[in-house]
């Protein structure tokens, strides 16, 4: 959509979803300056508003912020879960047990770490700490990446530095699973 049709568009997204006990509404409207005014307020059970955001946006930024935001709150998740806290009681039902940054976006720099250390010969389990993902993240990653073929075997660690890259159209050579 153009930045013409946007602001001759009456349609605003209005939007509701409920996680847990956390109300989210989300609502963005066309601007007379030709940005889109985006607000995002929680809410928990009683109605008592949890956090709030609001802005305006340049259609044209929303790519670009899309990224912006996912990295930035990833890290600040990464940031208020470093703090010593019995933190996994405090999580919300649908976030106990899972890795922290499981469903985040990751960095082109995550990418290139992800691919030496592979390379490297790094287990699956140091991988899954270090990126706090899960092993199929991990392993889902290596393969969109084209470093692992979809059920390939896990590289030895021994001689992995000297290995070229998996081949997409077989199965990788190598010992056991990692």
């Amino acid at each position: 959509m153009n930045d013409t049709a946007l602001q001759s568009s009456p349609i605003t997204l209005d939007r509701r979803l409920l996680l847990g006990e956390i109300d989210y509404q989300v609502t963005a409207f066309p601007t007379d300056d030709h940005r889109i005014d985006l607000c995002i307020v929680s809410s928990d059970s009683d109605g008592h508003v949890v956090s709030e955001i609001s802005g305006g946006i340049a259609p044209a930024d929303l790519p670009a912020l899309t990224d912006v935001l996912t990295s930035t709150l990833a890290g600040l998740i990464a940031m208020t879960q470093a703090r010593p806290s019995p933190a996994p009681a405090g999580l919300p039902p649908d976030r106990r047990d899972r890795h922290p940054n499981q469903g985040v976006r990751w960095a082109p720099g995550d990418d290139e770490r992800l691919v030496e250390r592979y390379r490297a010969g790094a287990r699956q389990r140091d991988l899954m700490a270090e990126f706090g993902r899960s092993n199929g993240g991990i392993r889902a990653r290596l393969e969109f990446l084209g470093e692992l073929p979809p059920g390939g075997r896990w590289r030895p660690p021994a001689g992995a530095a000297e290995q070229p890259a998996a081949d997409p159209s077989g199965p990788a050579t190598g010992g056991p699973t990692g």
